[in-house]
């Protein structure tokens, strides 16, 4: 029977599911016992998940998308046109992992493309750190879109701090094609309050992309439990060890328009569109060299407000 492996220390407990592509499916702030993350009653699988429809998985907590988000076809040699599953690859896919004191390492092996994708959690004191290496086992460039797909709970009102202005509503819940700029901090309309997603309008749903590149964390405050949870992107990694992949915040809120419930994501991002083929149009799509390596991290701190 499939278990989580979990993990703490005196800030956080995670449990991680290795044989569910890694899922984190929970993620406790231990100052006050608050789950961050999103979770619903649900059944575990029972059968393959790969190239499903992702609303038919369970898709509770943090799920790492790749090579793409959105489905779509790839764009260009070698893989021309073959198909990228709804959410990516991995959070179908059984992993390889290995936990460790204070730790878990995790390892996906693409199955329709030549790459190889390492998560390295660790926890040191209020910050969780998630380190990525990807490595392109091909001799051609390869295009991805990866996003830190971590639905977060939206059972207490939070306020939401970025510091990049330029954005764009891209589609809806019901996946309607909008591309609409506007600035953050200065919305109008159905956008007023993005800000304060528990105070959007019921029913919907927003998926929104930042114009420009991630210059600054994100902060997550929680009026109600006096506690921040800051959302930081690396783009070359902890150690600085390889060139930098640019990253994009990518902002969904939940009010019940998608599966009926409410939840919100801050999640970094390579590419500025869902799809890979219209991130590549984009040019924000990432592209690591044949035979290369690309490394990055995200690092989420709690504290109080």
């Amino acid at each position: 029977m499939a278990q989580p492996v979990t993990i703490e220390n005196d800030a956080f407990r995670i449990d991680v599911w290795p044989q569910f592509g890694g899922k984190v499916s929970s993620c406790v702030d231990k100052a006050d016992g608050y789950e961050l993350l999103f979770n619903y009653p649900a059944e575990l699988p029972d059968g393959p998940l790969y190239d499903q429809p992702y609303a038919k998985g369970w898709y509770a907590g943090w799920d790492e998308c790749f090579p793409s988000v959105g489905a779509s076809r790839y764009p260009g040699h070698p893989y021309d046109g073959i198909g990228v599953p709804d959410h990516g690859e991995l959070w179908g896919l059984p992993t390889t992992s290995v936990p460790a004191k204070g730790g878990i390492t995790t390892v996906w092996h693409g199955l329709r493309f030549g790459y190889r994708l390492t998560r390295r959690v660790t926890l040191d004191g209020p910050s969780l750190a998630a380190e990525y290496s990807l490595i392109n086992l091909a001799p051609f460039d390869f295009k991805f879109v990866w996003a830190q797909h971590a639905l977060l709970a939206m059972n207490q009102d939070v306020e939401l701090a970025l510091k990049e202005k330029p954005f764009r509503f891209s589609h809806d819940a019901g996946g309607t094609d909008i591309q609409r700029p506007f600035e953050w901090g200065g919305e109008t309309g159905e956008l007023a309050s993005v800000r304060r997603p528990g105070s959007m309008p019921a029913g919907r749903g927003w998926k929104l992309f930042s114009t420009d590149p991630i210059s600054a964390p994100a902060t997550v405050s929680y009026p109600g439990r006096g506690r921040t949870l800051t959302i930081e992107y690396l783009p070359a990694g902890l150690t600085e060890t390889e060139g930098p992949t640019a990253g994009y915040w990518g902002i969904w809120i939940n009010t019940g328009g998608w599966a009926g419930h409410r939840h919100f994501a801050i999640e970094p991002t390579t590419g500025r569109y869902d799809p890979l083929d219209r991130a590549a149009a984009d040019r924000s799509a990432g592209i690591l060299p044949g035979s290369g390596r690309r490394d990055w991290a995200v690092r989420w701190t709690v504290g109080p407000a």
